[in-house]
């Protein structure tokens, strides 16, 4: 009697249900994913989103010198480097002006 390795793999049962691996099987093989490393450059739009600020105004802030960036291929990058220096130099000062 020859059986049919298509009919092997197939998880429909002859009574029309399904034959669906359990919890535990399908947690056996999933395998975590690495982080992923932090961008060396980010783009107009990721710098903005990552600032929490429109892309206007990262824009500004690279026409005003504040952030400075290079030009790839037509694109601008800005080095992750630039904008954590950006935050450091802003968000360390005290702001005793509201208070």
């Amino acid at each position: 009697m020859k059986t049919d390795k298509k009919n092997d793999r197939n998880p429909v049962l002859k009574n029309g249900s399904f034959d669906l691996p359990s919890r535990e099987t399908i947690q056996a093989h999933l395998v975590p994913k690495p982080p992923m490393p932090e961008p060396m450059f980010y783009d107009i739009n990721q710098s903005a989103s990552a600032l929490n600020m429109s892309t206007k105004t990262v824009r500004r802030l690279l026409r005003r010198g504040r952030l400075t960036c290079c030009k790839v291929l037509r694109k601008i990058l800005i080095p992750r480097e630039q904008i954590e220096n950006f935050l450091k130099a802003t968000c360390d000062k005290p702001n005793l002006n509201g208070l």
